[in-house]
């Protein structure tokens, strides 16, 4: 099961975690991974071509295991639309692939 975490402040959003893997195919197949891959990387790449937020303030990791976790030093008002995409996006996998993806939120 992939398992998103937001990280927020008061209805501030300061990341996100993404973890584990669907299962819900093979691998090369899987919609549901591919689906929270794409999200997870177009929020990434959106906070510096749409957010402007300068790379050194960009704190990410990415790794073979599943996991992909994004926190930005500097917020504003697009970052907080680059994140609330990311969790539309993944609120609608979860209409149709509840089995496969969970969302929670935690005060940080």
């Amino acid at each position: 099961m992939i398992k998103v975490t937001i990280y927020k402040t008061g209805d501030e959003i300061k990341g996100f975690m993404v973890e584990g893997h669907s299962d819900y195919a093979e691998e090369g197949f899987d919609i549901v991974c591919a689906s929270v891959s794409i999200l997870s990387y177009t929020a990434l790449n959106s906070m510096k071509t749409v957010a402007g937020i300068s790379p050194e303030d960009i704190e990410y990791r990415v790794d073979d295991a599943g996991l992909m976790s994004l926190r930005t030093k500097e917020n504003n008002y697009k970052t907080d639309i680059v994140y609330r995409n990311f969790i539309v996006g993944i609120e609608l996998l979860l209409e149709d692939y509840s089995r496969y993806v969970t969302l929670k939120f935690e005060e940080v």
